[in-house]
Parts: structure tokens; sequence; C-alpha cells
């Protein structure tokens, strides 16, 4: 029985010279990702895929009709894009014909998923992109197998490379099997399918988990492929438009759907469309404000800590997040590890956080109200009366966590920021932007799970004087001066703390 006797499944597309293997003992790099993509689809489905791709050739690349008269039978075609693919003439056309196929027998598309995946094997330079590829891969969904190393040399997903190439290559090949069943489930529905709008399992949510930067994208697979595996939908399923106008309906449309949105910020701007004003990154952010303004869409934004800028234009969309205090309603923004905002993120997505947050809460309301006092390490000692001090007018003091991880200092900071009625601000041997960053953690503070606003804040300013601490103004917090260890000057804010 020839191949074209049944339906098939999936075609493999790439270019024969990808699949030299690169030592003596080992098998092809295509080879060898057929056998763990068909595997792991058939675990994934629970029956065997129809997967099939051209064997027979070994040399220079030769169109052969009877492949391409297979594709009307094919539901789905995996391209692996190389810098020899692109150039071959036979896999440009296997692509092309493949597409045009598809849009002639029941679209390109079911449910608003492409029936086209590309994974790209190594990288290659866009410009060299033939005009019919370009059109059909602009917004089809990628799997990048490889990443850079410390010094920027690309280091392909293949165990060649090492262990931690190893570990990435199943992680990716993973994600690819789970799209391709979700799309091979969808293409047994029928022609009404490809009209559908994707549904969460009950229980779950549809997530638009917005596009990133290269530099972040390795964290987006991360959140994705996890909040897949608890059954959420992640949005956007195909790439975004290259124009502006339509960058925003498409993301409009998705965020309309979407329970919850989250983005991950990175050193670069971004991609500003054709027509457009602002970068891809920055519109979704925008977009995703506005929709949250209209209902309860929440957000959940990170920003790395102690991330450099690459452009002034991306310090100045930052920034402007940072002090805006529309960026903080319905929001999570946090500034920490990757760690520490996953987790916010998987807490988000379980039914543990809300019974953490009521008995938090409960646990408030029964007892004395609870002063956070900030400072810097620095002046751990310096705090130690003021501490006492608070304690004696009946407050529960909590201090930040002075040793530990990165990950754990700002974990312990959130939990005081979630927990506090007042914050009070140590301004000794600190700087000014310090102070100033401290304050708009507060802003920020109504998106770490708190319930209700802080009551009181202030700042304590205390020895060394100098010119900036006199010309201090903040119209967040109070000024408090405290001459000599005389904390009466307190009184006030306690006293609004207490009420």
């Amino acid at each position: 029985m020839s191949e074209a006797a049944t339906a098939n499944d999936l075609f493999i597309s790439y270019a024969h010279i990808d699949n030299l293997p690169i030592t003596e003992d080992e098998r092809g790099w295509i080879t060898e990702f057929h056998r763990i993509l068909e595997n792991r689809l058939a675990q994934l489905m629970g029956e065997q895929p129809r997967v099939w791709r051209d064997q027979k050739l070994t040399g220079n690349d030769i169109f052969d009709q009877q492949i391409v008269s297979q594709f009307d039978q094919t539901k789905l075609m995996v391209s692996i894009l190389s810098p020899r693919y692109i150039k071959s003439e036979w896999c440009v056309k296997e692509i092309t014909e493949f597409y045009q196929s598809a849009e002639e027998n029941g679209g390109v598309a079911f449910a608003g998923k492409s029936r086209i995946l590309k994974v790209v094997k190594t990288p290659y330079d866009p410009d060299d992109l033939q005009p019919e590829l370009r059109k059909i891969f602009g917004s089809v969904l990628g799997f990048n197998f490889y990443d850079f190393d410390e010094n920027g040399k690309i280091v392909e997903y293949n165990e060649a490379f090492g262990k931690e190439a190893k570990q990435n290559y199943f992680s990716r090949i993973y994600d690819l099997a789970y799209e391709i069943c979700e799309i091979l489930k969808k293409s047994r529905g029928g022609d009404d399918t490809r009209l559908a709008k994707p549904a969460p399992e009950l229980g779950a949510k549809t997530v638009y988990l917005a596009t990133v930067t290269a530099d972040r994208m390795a964290d987006r697979e991360n959140i994705a492929r996890d909040l897949r595996e608890r059954g959420h939908v992640i949005l956007p399923d195909n790439h975004l438009p290259l124009n502006a106008s339509e960058v925003d309906n498409a993301v409009g449309e998705y965020l309309r759907q979407a329970d919850v949105a989250i983005h991950l910020l990175g050193s670069n701007y971004g991609l500003i469309p054709e027509a457009g004003s602002e970068s891809v990154i920055e519109t979704q952010v925008n977009l995703a404000a506005a929709e949250s303004a209209k209902r309860n869409l929440e957000r959940l934004i990170w920003l790395p800590s102690g991330l450099e800028t690459r452009e002034d234009r991306q310090s100045d969309f930052i920034e402007s997040l940072r002090v805006n205090p529309a960026t903080y309603e319905k929001t999570d923004f946090v500034e920490g590890t990757f760690e520490v905002f996953k987790g916010l993120v998987i807490d988000h997505f379980t039914e543990e956080r809300s019974k953490v947050d009521v008995v938090a809460n409960s646990q408030a309301d029964a007892g004395p109200p609870t002063v956070y006092l900030m400072a810097p390490p620095d002046d751990e000692d310096k705090i130690e009366a003021i501490e006492d001090y608070l304690f004696d007018q009946g407050l529960e003091v909590v201090i930040p966590l002075f040793s530990g991880s990165e990950a754990e200092v700002s974990e312990a900071h959130m939990e005081n920021l979630r927990i506090c009625d007042g914050v009070l601000i140590y301004f000794g041997s600190a700087t000014r932007q310090w102070v100033n960053m401290k304050l708009n953690n507060l802003i920020k503070a109504s998106g770490q799970g708190r319930s209700t606003p802080i009551t009181a804040t202030a700042i304590l300013v205390a020895p060394p004087e100098s010119r900036h601490k006199e010309r201090f103004r903040s119209h967040l917090a109070e000024i408090v001066q405290v001459p000599d260890d005389d904390f009466s000057p307190l009184g006030q804010f306690i006293a609004k703390i207490k009420k």
C-alpha cells in the first residue's frame, strides 16, 4: 500500500544536509527529531500518529511531484528551518505547495491554529528569506531549537553540545508535540472547528501570555509549558501581524477572550510594526491595561531585578510603568528573579492562593496592627530602637530579610507588603533613589495579593544629615524628623495605623 492511500497527520519538511550526523556514532538530527516527536505524540494522543518525511534523497535537492501529491491528504507540516532550508529550491517549493494545498482543502488553520509550524534548527539571516517564505512564516508559530551562550555563540539543542543542550532539546520537542496534538484534536472535529475558539477545561483559565523579546523567550516558554500542563489555554496561538493596526485588532481580540494577561519584560524595546509608533511589547501592555480598566482582567508583569536595558526607549518605557499608578490596578507588578515571579504565577492559578489570602486576612483582623519597618542592610542595627518603640506602642513589627538568596529576600519583602497595615521607611544611610524605589513598591502593593490599602505610610528621616534629606518631599508618605532618639513625632503615624 502506498503512503498516499491513507491520510497523514504530519509531514516533516527539511533540508537533507541538516540530517548529517556531527559524529560518526550519532544518528542524524532530523532522524532523531522524527523518532522522538513521533513517540511523544503517540504518548499524548494514545495512538500512533502518521508522521512521514522524504528519506530517499541523500544528495542534491531534487523536487519530487509525488510527494506534493500527498499534501491534500496531510493535516500538518513541520518545516525545519536552517540556512540551507531557506536557500533550497526544493524546500521552498515544498512549503509553498503545502500552503496552497491547505488553502484549497479546508484552510490553513484549524480553530485559529496554523497547520504549518516552524522549527528553527539553526539561526539564519531573516533578510535571506524569499518573499513566499516571508509571507507564510510571518504568522506561523515557531519553536527555536538553539540558544546563545554568554559569549553570544550559538548552541544548538543537541546532546553533542552537553547535558543542558540535551535537556533543552527535550523540553522544546515536548512543547512542539503538545501543540501538534492540540491541532490534530481540533482537526478531527470537522470543518466547524475552524471557526471555534479554544476553550479551557473546567476550572482552568484562558491566559494571554504576551509575546516577548528574544531574551525572554525561554522564560515565556517555561511558563507556557507549565500552564498548559495544568489545562489552561494560552494565547496568542499564532504570530501577531506585522502591521500596527492589525496588531491592535489581533491583541484586542485575544485579550477579550482572556481571564489573565502575563507580560515578561526584557532588555530590548522590541519590534515596532509597520505604520506604528510603539513596539509590540508596549502595545500589549497598554491594551491589556485598557482591557483591565473595562472589566476584571487580571495582569501579572515581570521585570527582572537588576535588568540593564540596551535601548533608551526601553528605559523610558519601564520607568513610565514604575511611576504610573494605573500600572498597579488589578496587577501584580514584580521586580525580582524569575523563580519568584513564576511562583507567583503558579499561585495565581491555584485555589490555594485564595485560601492563603483568606487565612492571612483573618489573622490580621484578629491581632494587633502590623507595621513594616523598611531599612537597608547597613542600617539593621540602627532600627532596633525604633522596632522596640513601635512594639511598645502595641504594634506588631516586621522587618526585611537582611540575609539569604535574592529570591528569599524578594519573597519576604513581598509577603511583608501583603500583610502589613502601615509602612515606615527608615531614611538613614540609604540614598534618595533607594527611598523612591521603596515608595514605588508601595504603589505596587495593591497588586501583591492585598485585599485592602495600606493604612499609613511615613518616612523617618534619620542621621546623618544631608542637603538631599532636608529637601526630600513626597505626596505618597508623611515625612517625620526624629531628633536624638525621641520617637514621639511618630505619634500621628501610629494613630493612623491603629485607627
